[in-house]
């Protein structure tokens, strides 16, 4: 009797009754729900992308009214061949050191601050927090506007403290400097995307059992043991998705460029000159020139080279970083 009353006791949630009740629901249902996220995606994902494909083999330049024609590969020719080599090795250049130097100092800032936060004996932490993931929200005119202040000349905060404490009787004006706008630059853009990684880290650190910690506190771990040895690996896959996150944002970004320094000052990389490109605006040669706008079928190219290389890039960081996991 006893087993019958089990075997009857919840006919609902029986695999038939569950299997009839998950097939209850048309084909075209599931398709009509899944049409907003298609057609947002194609429209505009899909079509906007295969367009830039598109016309990197054409000569528009985007002005209204004017004539346009195919020319095949003579935009990449250019961009590999004609120009510059030296304003092609100094963007490249620039690009990678940004690209690297955001993604290292980001995400060690970003763990840095998910495990101090992560912490229960900090009072406050769920203002810590928020204040923290607050650029994150900014837009880019408001970050720059924020870091224009800060790096202003004469009563900048750090014009002033260079000047008062560090003790320079005329400090550099930072933002029209060819050796500081550039760290200037990766500052404002690690420092505005610093919190999208924390709360990545947050969410992994949180799903690790207090039980393991306790275990290696009793054995007689130490603090970077436990680090080393507990936290990392278990958070690694978090890791790895803030790294890719990091290289695919920092290559493709110009908007804090753009608004801080317009390009000048050596801060004009692979992103910043596609949009130079294409509006005009912005954008500087490393012989000292500017680049020339209003030509969107070239620009079309070199973001084409652009997705490549972040594509490659992405690939071959992903496969590292998943070698590593494996081997954690």
């Amino acid at each position: 009797m006893e087993g019958k009353a089990i075997r009857n006791a919840s006919p609902v949630n029986s695999p038939k009754r569950l299997h009839k009740h998950i097939r209850a629901f048309p084909v075209w249902v599931v398709f009509l729900c899944m049409l907003p996220g298609i057609l947002h995606y194609t429209i505009f994902r899909l079509f906007p992308s295969t367009m830039t494909a598109v016309l990197s083999f054409t000569d528009i330049s985007g002005v209204p009214g004017s004539a346009w024609q195919w020319i095949g590969w003579d935009n990449y020719r250019e961009f590999f061949i004609l120009q510059n080599i030296r304003d092609l090795k100094a963007s490249l250049g620039r690009t990678a050191i940004y690209a690297l130097s955001v993604t290292l100092i980001q995400n060690a800032l970003a763990l840095l601050m998910a495990v101090i936060l992560n912490g229960k004996f900090l009072k406050g932490r769920n203002f810590a927090r928020a204040v923290y993931f607050m650029p994150v929200i900014l837009g880019a005119a408001v970050v720059s506007t924020i870091w224009k202040l800060v790096f202003s000349t004469p009563t900048g905060p750090v014009y002033l403290f260079m000047q008062n404490v560090l003790g320079i009787e005329n400090p550099p004006a930072i933002l029209s400097s060819y050796s500081y706008a550039f760290p200037a630059v990766i500052a404002a853009q690690i420092w505005q995307n610093m919190g999208y990684s924390m709360v990545i880290f947050l969410a992994a650190l949180q799903n690790i059992s207090a039980d393991l910690y306790e275990a290696a506190y009793i054995d007689g771990a130490s603090e970077w043991q436990v680090f080393w040895k507990i936290t990392l690996p278990l958070i690694w896959s978090s890791v790895t998705v803030n790294t890719l996150l990091a290289i695919i944002g920092s290559l493709q970004s110009f908007e804090l460029i753009m608004t801080i320094t317009r390009g000048q000052f050596n801060t004009s990389t692979l992103g910043m000159m596609v949009f130079a490109t294409a509006f005009g605006g912005g954008g500087a040669t490393a012989s000292g020139g500017t680049v020339a706008g209003m030509r969107q079928g070239y620009a079309a190219a070199e973001s084409m080279v652009l997705f490549v290389g972040v594509l490659i890039v992405t690939i071959i960081s992903q496969a590292i970083m998943k070698k590593m996991e494996a081997d954690q």
